[in-house]
């Protein structure tokens, strides 16, 4: 097989990696959600009220791992 043109093609929580979003539901006892498009991602992190933006650091699985962005 040769190279992919996208090779995180099928690895979507890798690819939201670095990215930034603003939570829609807050992080409550260390886990929440967020939507991405039109999916909705659990996610872990410290507990953050909504509207706070998160940077998406890494993932376990489809769990993404989200600290409080900077700024």
């Amino acid at each position: 097989f040769g190279a992919s043109e996208e090779p995180l093609l099928n690895e979507r929580a890798t690819r939201l990696v670095g990215q930034s979003y603003v939570l829609g539901d807050p992080i409550v006892g260390g886990t929440g959600r967020v939507r991405v498009g039109d999916t909705m991602w659990r996610l872990t992190g410290p507990d953050l009220p909504s509207g706070t933006k998160v940077r998406i650091v890494g993932h376990d699985g489809a769990v993404l791992q989200a600290t409080k962005a900077e700024g």
